[in-house]
């Protein structure tokens, strides 16, 4: 069975380092996306399986990026979960959080990603 891929969306590279070394070691394939034009690019040339997406991101936030997303046919049911460590208003983004499969902050153990992943391509 081929492996699943996960596109993780996030302009910080410590983060970015270390939660692909953990999806790897569960056993997925990755890829990255250092901003918000970069994550279209990539589900456009290979459709992930899941996208880890952060909110805060130079270039097109992920609220841009997921409204983008849900309007394309082909790309609109690529489960995603929003990971941010940035403030934001949520009662001012309810209607594009709720399009998301999951919320986490980025202070989260890297183990209760994979489980999150795992519990939503299972």
């Amino acid at each position: 069975m081929a492996k699943r891929r996960i596109l993780i969306a996030d302009d910080e590279e410590d983060f970015l380092k270390a939660i692909t070394i953990r999806l790897k070691s569960a056993g997925y394939e990755t890829a990255v996306a250092r901003n918000g034009l970069e994550v279209q690019k990539e589900c456009e040339k290979e459709k992930p399986d899941l996208i880890v997406l952060d909110i805060m991101m130079p270039k097109m936030d992920g609220f841009e990026v997921l409204r983008k997303l849900k309007e394309n046919e082909s790309l609109k049911d690529i489960p995603v979960i929003y990971l941010t460590a940035g403030e934001f208003d949520i009662s001012k983004e309810l209607d594009i959080l709720s399009m998301a499969q999951d919320f986490m902050l980025k202070t989260v153990d890297s183990d209760k990603i994979v489980e999150r992943i795992n519990r939503i391509l299972s």
